[in-house]
């Protein structure tokens, strides 16, 4: 799986290190800075692939046939109670976290105390989740593999702590079994799954348990059914046996590995990741790590020059540049007032929006809230209270569900718009920086580009888990259980109490909207800005050290000046060989 991204990925982090060897060499601490933060971001890019679906679908015994071993617990009755997460590690580590935030590591023999509910009843331990990290090249470079319980079995808490982790997830992969196939409790929560995630993938496991014609029946009866379910036509079902995949790699039985078909899956989810996730991100480090290399062979450039002119001319220009310096503060001043600017005025178009939002709703809902009285008119008044209530609560779902996704669009349009402009005004400070010395020795510099959107990591759960109850059905109940009143007249009075709490519940929601957006924009702001500034450092520094180094050589000996003067070119050509390694991945990654 992901042999491809993983190469290249590998082939970028070692141009890095390279060019922080030689950033280090020339003492460059900002150039040295900015590698490490594109490495951070490269080595950091996770991806997270939770495995759902119903209990007792095999889902801990499919993660185990990715490690080739039984790290999680299994067995026959449903297990799964505490969403466990797998990453990278040199050796096996099992660590518990708790609600109250403390944090104990166990054997993997105890694991089962802390994750089942034989074990963990109803989560009597108060666990948090759970973190493994495991030597397996399955998990290296930023692959999660998140474990959730089984949803649709007799413990509700197993199906809440399911639901709270789909905000999450990059990627679902969805897991059915050949027998018996697709559920109706399966099918409702999938309808749910695919609120949150944009992709995911069908398996359908145990195939081992049914011959070919079973199998393809099976397979068709679920395609069948969650096409319809998700208003598609091109669903793809993977099909595979986890416990033959599992003995396969532990006996290291390449045939019984073929027979389990889990290869295949691992091509197709390998190709997920490098096309629709791991390309943006390769591309991005690669085109910083050419930009960093750009500036440090311009470095390496001025100060050949510098060494070459004449002492008293040299001092001269370096008099232009550093009065030339100060003009370009003041522009940076001005570019980042600009920034902040249009970041508050992307933040009154999210308030106009919202605003335009309750105007057009607020009404939209009142007049649903009619209809469906009158269609529960017969119910009597519990049953219209409760049928009420779910109403008003799927239309504000559906109303700031549809609602959110166009208007993440819009602004990230917008942030676009703003944060190219802000790159663009960054490119001119560069180049007045650059241009300074350039114009002084005659050199030139590549630009820098750079495009932004708002961050994606939301804090915006208002639909996970149990559904947030928004009237105080209870205190209805016990209302009208104490008052012997015509059945039109309850209703009546249920309706009017359920349109006047409306505007209140638009707004709370309205509220929790707009503090995710403010979060995500803020955040997205000062990352940004805080890259673009490290960057016109960057060019600064390696300037002035160039000159610096220049001048110090210019007092110094001969024989200082030959070895200073070989090094450099030596510099240089470890540049050249990077520059040529980078420019082949950058064909590698155009072909993807």
């Amino acid at each position: 799986m992901l042999d491809r991204y993983k190469k290249i990925r590998q082939e970028l982090m070692g141009c890095i290190e390279r060019l922080v060897g030689v950033s280090s060499s020339r003492d460059n601490a900002k150039i040295v800075e900015n590698l490490r933060e594109i490495g951070e971001k490269l080595s950091g890019n996770r991806f997270h692939l939770v495995v759902l679906g119903q209990f007792k679908r095999g889902k801990s015994t499919f993660i185990n046939s990715l490690l080739g071993d039984k790290v999680l617990p299994t067995a026959v009755v449903p297990l799964t109670s505490i969403v466990t997460l797998l990453k990278y590690g040199d050796k096996e580590n099992i660590e518990i976290l708790f609600n109250d935030g403390k944090r104990t590591s166990v054997p993997r023999g105890e694991l089962a105390d802390y994750v089942t509910e034989r074990g963990n009843p109803a989560n009597e331990k108060k666990v948090k989740y759970v973190e493994v990290s495991y030597p397996s090249d399955y998990l290296k470079d930023g692959v999660f593999i998140v474990d959730t319980p089984g949803v649709g079995s007799t413990f509700e808490n197993n199906t809440e702590m399911t639901y709270n982790y789909l905000p999450k997830v990059d990627a679902a992969l969805f897991m059915l079994a050949v027998d018996p196939p697709i559920s109706q409790s399966e099918i409702a929560f999938l309808k749910d799954v695919k609120e949150h995630v944009a992709k995911i993938f069908f398996v359908q496991n145990k195939i081992d348990y049914m011959d070919k014609n079973e199998q393809q029946e099976s397979m068709l009866f679920s395609k069948e059914v969650i096409e319809t379910t998700l208003g598609s036509d091109s669903i793809q079902i993977h099909p595979l046996s986890a416990k033959l995949a599992l003995a396969a790699k532990q006996e290291k039985d390449k045939n019984l590995l073929r027979q389990s078909r889990l290869p295949e899956f691992d091509r197709v989810l390998g190709d997920f990741l490098l096309k629709e996730k791991g390309k943006t991100v390769l591309r991005s480090a690669l085109n910083g790590t050419r930009k960093l290399l750009s500036d440090e062979e311009f470095a390496i450039e001025l100060e050949r020059q510098a060494i070459a002119t004449p002492l008293e001319i040299l001092e001269q220009k370096i008099q232009l540049f550093q009065e030339k310096m100060e003009v370009v503060k003041g522009d940076r001043e001005d570019n980042a007032y600009y920034f902040e600017g249009e970041i508050k005025r992307l933040i009154d178009l999210l308030d106009r929006d919202l605003e335009k939002l309750k105007r057009i709703e607020i009404p939209r809902l009142m007049k649903e809230l009619e209809v469906s009285g009158e269609k529960y008119q017969h119910k009597s008044v519990s049953q219209y209270i409760e049928l009420m209530e779910a109403e008003l609560h799927q239309g504000v779902v559906r109303t700031f569900d549809g609602w959110i996704v166009q208007e993440e669009e819009r602004l990230n349009k917008e942030y676009a718009r703003i944060s190219k402009r802000f790159s663009e005004r960054t490119n001119e400070i560069i180049d007045a920086i650059v241009n300074a010395s350039a114009e002084l020795f005659d050199l030139n510099l590549e630009r820098f580009t750079a495009e932004e959107v708002i961050s994606s990591d939301s804090q915006l759960y208002y639909m996970v888990g149990d559904p947030p109850k928004f009237f105080d059905l209870e205190g209805a109940f016990e209302f009208f259980s104490r008052k012997i009143l015509p059945r039109g007249f309850s209703q009546s009075v249920a309706l009017k109490d359920l349109q006047k709490k409306l505007p209140e519940k638009i707004d709370k929601n309205s509220g929790r909207v707009r503090w995710d957006f403010m979060d995500r924009i803020k955040k997205s702001f000062l990352k940004f800005r805080w890259e673009l500034n490290l960057k016109i450092d960057a060019t600064e520094e390696g300037i002035k050290k160039a000159i610096d180094k220049a001048m110090v050589l210019k007092k110094a000996s001969a024989v200082e000046v030959e070895k200073a003067t070989t090094l450099i070119a030596a510099q240089y050509r470890q540049l050249e060989l990077i520059k040529e390694e980078l420019e082949a991945l950058d064909g590698t990654i155009l072909k993807l």
